[in-house]
């Protein structure tokens, strides 16, 4: 119903909307979070302000008192009990203190006035805590509660004639009311109410600046009860008052003896807070939404980005299965998108594209070159098939005809021996496990069969080495089997599977997995030079086995074009790792030389193979590596682009002194090979041999691998099939 893009958006968008929308969830919690924080410490620090505000008045009254004692006419009045003058004396201090009364006491803290009492005198006050302290010498404070429900600050300050002992103590109390709750709003910007507490326990509002109906002193009763057994300065549960919500934070207010008479309770209103926090939250929801808006565009801008290059791999695999491999991936999203991942799918596509023409290109080639008995399959050393005239003739001249095979059905004995004739009719049982179907072809090393493994059920290669080949060592045999094993070990497309080796009525044998296709020599041999895209096909898919076999240490060391097979998908296999050992020998000599070879003894320490694609170090008696593996590559590669080797000589001595040369460049040989470049085209890629599009890098990719010394040679398989790769 929805394209791509829209999915893409609607997926996108859905992603960013949870986000953004758990963002604000997250930012709101934590703005409602802070607030309360805040408002806490708001709350606290009110509280601690009015505590202060409270210590400051009890100083400001303490400083009063202390200078009101030091009169020496006020002093002699005391010591003297002369109470009318004493009276006088209080009601004169309470004006200047500011006090709402004074009263004094003797020494023994009886009472000798009181400025709002003037009968008043003669009980015994020294029991009372605030007036023991002062007797004592101290200067005592605390608060206290008169009527129920009026909070006073009392101080006491002892009065004593210098250098002798306290003759009395003056008393002066100040009201708590609500002209201070006032006063103490303004400095904390929060409503304060003062409560009392009677020797029965109930609460009774003292001052306030919510006024004193009865749902504010119903309110403070139940908090004062919630939050008895609280310490001072605890934080109190949020309460309602005359329908407005407060945080409240109550502090305890004491006798100067520690017994709590009261206390006061901060509240700050929570609208403001909610008001505050409403703010802040749609502040955070505008930027949400703008963010939420500019996340869509985003969004949309995104889904089209990878929309684009997606529909466009989309179209190339419909075109791909289409069989329209002409395409170049990258060049056509490289714009659209600069994501990393989006360029390495590209070249993922584009590379398979490639390999896609490159197959297609090659069963073209070898269906067109040569079809039915006209191809060797699956083998190597036999790019001819058995009814090739020369390789019959190689055959015959070894000791049996292949016509002279007895023709049998069914399940038959072998007829092996140890001379150099062998001969199996199909259906015959080897070892008793491989059931011969037919000969497929013949070469210097033996004959190859295709059989059926009765193990299995599966169709095998069954390769019947001479038995010359291991003749004279006993140790052969062994050393072929130790290098099987490390070639078994390659695990690749390119690579044909070695499966087993054995030996029957003292012929060695190797089965190896069965390739139904031309091998190269064929190819080359029906059509000459090859198209260059077609020659970069095959190289990179060689190189591709050389890489995999030299990740192993493992190295071919006779690797030429009858050891490379053409399947009919396309895919070039390499076959025969771990055998060219036994052409290596010293100890053999020179049997069936094949086309372009010759037969010759050792030269100077030289070992026997394939000398046309055997590197100069090999043919002086060096050991395969994997520069000779890339030397012999580029010789095949050669061949594939000209239809002949660059080395050619009528003897061995003038072969082995042009291999010291740099071979000719592909582009500069002879003049009738080079008119059969120029006018011959690529059936598979319609164009050219000679294309300038490939000539020069060719030219010298050849040459890095086919130098004769091996210190100036490509010794990488791998880089080297990078480089082909971008030719291609």
């Amino acid at each position: 119903m929805f394209g791509f893009t829209w999915r893409v958006f609607a997926v996108t968008a859905a992603l960013v909307g949870t986000v953004v929308l758990v963002a604000l969830l997250v930012a709101s919690d934590s703005v409602r979070r802070a607030s309360d924080r805040t408002a806490q410490r708001s709350l606290e620090q009110s509280a601690d302000l009015v505590a202060q505000f409270l210590a400051g008045r009890e100083r400001s009254l303490v400083g009063g008192a202390r200078v009101f004692v030091q009169g020496p006419y006020f002093r002699t009045l005391v010591s003297e009990r002369r109470r009318a003058d004493i009276l006088d004396q209080t009601v004169e201090a309470a004006a200047q203190l500011e006090s709402q009364w004074v009263f004094i006491t003797d020494a023994l803290g009886v009472l000798l006035a009181q400025s709002d009492e003037p009968r008043a005198g003669g009980e015994d006050m020294s029991a009372v805590p605030l007036i023991a302290g002062a007797l004592h010498g101290r200067v005592t404070t605390g608060f206290g509660v008169s009527s129920d429900s009026l909070l006073f600050q009392a101080v006491a300050v002892p009065i004593a004639i210098p250098g002798g002992a306290s003759i009395g103590v003056l008393v002066a109390t100040r009201l708590v009311d609500s002209l201070l709750a006032h006063d103490v709003k303004v400095a904390t910007a929060s409503e304060l109410v003062f409560f009392t507490r009677d020797v029965q326990g109930g609460v009774h509002v003292a001052a306030s600046t919510l006024g004193h109906d009865d749902a504010l002193q119903r309110t403070v009763r139940e908090l004062s009860m919630r939050t008895a057994v609280a310490d001072a300065g605890s934080r109190a549960p949020d309460v309602r008052v005359n329908d407005v919500d407060y945080r409240a934070q109550r502090s305890a207010l004491t006798t100067a003896g520690g017994d709590v008479v009261g206390g006061f309770v901060v509240l700050r209103s929570r609208d403001a807070e909610r008001a505050s926090l409403a703010d802040v939250r749609r502040s955070l929801a505008v930027a949400g939404a703008f963010g939420f808006v500019l996340a869509l565009l985003v969004a949309w801008l995104a889904a089209r980005r990878v929309a684009r290059p997606v529909r466009t791999l989309a179209r190339a695999v419909r075109r791909a299965a289409d069989g329209n491999y002409d395409l170049a991936i990258r060049r056509e999203v490289s714009g659209s998108a600069a994501d990393a991942e989006v360029d390495e799918l590209a070249d993922a596509v584009d590379a398979l594209l490639a390999d896609l023409r490159d197959k297609e290109a090659l069963i073209a080639m070898s269906v067109r070159a040569v079809s039915g008995d006209e191809v060797a399959r699956a083998v190597p050393d036999a790019a001819e098939p058995s009814r090739s005239g020369r390789r019959l003739r190689r055959h015959r001249a070894i000791g049996e005809s292949l016509s002279d095979a007895p023709s049998v059905s069914g399940d038959v004995e072998l007829r092996l021996g140890t001379h150099t004739g062998i001969v199996i009719a199909p259906g015959a049982l080897l070892a008793n496990r491989y059931r011969i179907e037919a000969l497929l072809g013949s070469g210097g090393m033996g004959m190859v069969y295709r059989a059926i493994d009765r193990a299995i059920g599966e169709t095998v290669a069954v390769k019947l080495l001479r038995p010359e080949v291991v003749a004279g060592d006993p140790d052969a045999f062994e050393r072929v089997k130790n290098e099987l094993r490390l070639a078994r070990r390659i695990t690749h497309r390119n690579v044909v599977r070695t499966h087993d080796i054995g030996e029957s009525d003292g012929v060695p044998f190797l089965t190896m997995e069965y390739v139904d296709g031309s091998s190269l020599a064929a190819v080359i041999q029906a059509r000459g030079a090859l198209p260059p895209s077609a020659v970069i096909a095959i190289a990179k898919q060689v190189l591709r086995a050389l890489a995999a076999a030299h990740e192993q240490e493992v190295v071919h060391g006779d690797l030429k074009p009858q050891n490379l097979l053409i399947g009919p998908n396309g895919v070039v296999k390499v076959t025969d790792f771990g055998v060219a050992r036994l052409i290596r020998d010293p100890r053999r000599s020179g049997h069936g030389a094949g086309r372009g070879e010759f037969a010759a003894g050792r030269v100077v320490g030289a070992t026997l193979g394939t000398p046309e694609y055997m590197a100069p170090e090999q043919l002086i008696g060096g050991d395969a590596s994997v520069l000779t593996d890339i030397y012999a590559a580029g010789i095949v590669i050669h061949e594939c682009l000209t239809g002949v080797t660059p080395y050619r000589a009528d003897t061995p001595m003038a072969f082995f002194a042009h291999k010291l040369v740099p071979p000719t460049p592909p582009t500069a040989i002879d003049a009738n090979v080079q008119l059969r470049m120029t006018h011959q085209r690529s059936e598979a890629a319609g164009e050219p041999l000679s294309s300038a599009r490939y000539s020069g890098a060719l030219e010298r990719l050849i040459a890095s691998m086919t130098s004769a010394d091996p210190s100036t040679r490509s010794n990488s398989a791998d880089q080297l099939l990078r480089a082909f790769a971008r030719l291609a």
